[in-house]
């Protein structure tokens, strides 16, 4: 015959080591889960610095390429000027 209360406590004993396995793996689940989400939080800072700097390098391109257009037509009218004299 079975020895029911042996058989009983060793699966209370496997049972319960498969608790402890299972919170210890959901605890480190959570803190890398907390861990990656503020990683994501960080990037997305970064994007949004890096997107900021792209607008403004932009700007300054555009602005550059005026100024250049700009002195490109002074230099032009003058020497326009410089013949017609």
């Amino acid at each position: 015959m079975a020895d029911y209360k042996a058989m009983y406590y060793h699966l209370a004993g496997r049972t319960a080591t498969a608790v402890d396995v299972l919170e210890a793996t959901t605890s480190i689940m959570a803190a890398n889960a907390d861990a990656m989400k503020a990683h994501a939080e960080a990037m997305m800072a970064s994007v949004d610095s890096t997107r900021a700097s792209v607008e403004a390098l932009a700007t300054l391109k555009e602005k550059l390429k005026l100024a250049q257009q700009i002195t490109e037509d002074m230099f032009m009218n003058s020497d326009d000027e410089e013949k017609a004299e």
